[in-house]
């Protein structure tokens, strides 16, 4: 135990993190929802929320090298729990209103993406300090934020019942505290020199930055995956952060709003989890094409708004499909 110890805290901050975000993915809609009743105000809300991760998400890599990718992550998820904490604050002290959850969302979203990809960044380091094959890390890795990002919606929903949204976000600001911790608690080698280009010492930010833009475009397959990342989530997003906490808020059932996200990131740990044995029969263009195809056939039974159960079934087939791509 003592051994796999290293792997077994990254775990612990990757849960966290998981749950944390899943709490924050229905909390914040539903509080905007609560304080404006507008559709249109959620949106402009998600929009925003995006922009911070397209602006500071380049630079990431460069800061990780930098600085060290146990720094980035501690840090990173120290800033994301104060930025939830305060909502909680600012309702207390003052009036929590519109233009407030606007502006500590976009802050928590500058953080949330160099904790997640230090700590994928960390995957290495805890692998070997544990004696773990790096592809079986990655695999558990992938597995567990995404059992932690099915609970989330789950507790998120009993939270907004029980003490309302803001209130909801203590319970994150504390699970973003352990994930600090538990990565401060790592007994890793990790140093900024480790993760530089030695042949390049004199390298600067904004040059590394380039560098990595222009790795990334050298590489035809990670590119194009990028691309399609980038327009799924743009076709995706609106629907988890808006149409699904519109629909369900509309009829009062945050319930409702926690089962369908639950059932869907449960469908994405089946999937991540069945990747191994899917990839011994498929070739990965084919499972890239079959997950495009079936997300688009998941996804056409939500357009109608039916019953809750469907929303639930729908999601988890769109879970378990979309699983093996990640």
């Amino acid at each position: 135990m003592k051994r796999s110890l290293p792997f077994v805290m990254l775990q612990t901050s990757n849960i966290a993190s998981g749950v944390g975000n899943g709490i924050v993915m229905i909390a914040v809609p539903w509080l905007v929802l609560d304080l404006t009743g507008s559709p249109a105000a959620a949106g402009l809300l998600g929009a925003l929320v995006m922009l911070p991760g397209i602006v500071v998400s380049p630079f990431i890599g460069t800061m990780i090298d930098r600085i060290g990718r146990r720094k980035v992550s501690i840090y990173a998820d120290v800033l994301s729990a104060v930025s939830v904490l305060l909502f909680v604050l600012v309702d207390r002290v003052g009036e929590l209103t519109y233009i407030w959850v606007v502006l500590l969302a976009v802050l928590g979203a500058v953080f949330d993406p160099a904790g997640h990809t230090a700590r994928k960044a960390l995957i290495p380091n805890a692998a070997a300090a544990s004696s773990i094959s790096l592809e079986t890390a990655n695999s558990r890795h992938e597995g567990l934020f995404a059992v932690g990002w099915a609970i989330g919606p789950a507790i998120g929903a009993a939270l907004i019942k029980l003490v309302g949204p803001v209130d909801a976000m203590l319970a994150t600001s504390f699970l973003f505290f352990v994930a600090s911790i538990s990565v401060m608690l790592m007994r890793i080698v990790d140093s900024a020199s480790e993760t530089r280009d030695q042949n390049m010492p004199h390298e600067n930010f904004w040059q590394a930055t380039v560098a990595g833009f222009r790795a990334l475009h050298a590489d035809r397959a990670l590119f194009s995956l990028t691309i399609i990342f980038m327009f799924t989530s743009a076709v995706y997003m609106p629907i988890e952060m808006v149409i699904l906490p519109v629909h369900f808020e509309r009829l009062g059932d945050a319930g409702g709003l926690g089962a369908t996200m639950t059932a869907l990131a449960s469908g994405m740990v089946l999937g991540a989890f069945s990747f191994g044995a899917i990839a011994r029969r498929f070739s990965r263009f084919a499972i890239l094409g079959g997950v495009m195809i079936g997300v688009a056939f998941a996804v056409m039974p939500m357009v109608w708004l039916p019953p809750t159960f469907v929303f639930v079934i729908a999601g988890f087939l769109m879970g378990a499909i979309w699983g093996p791509f990640n």
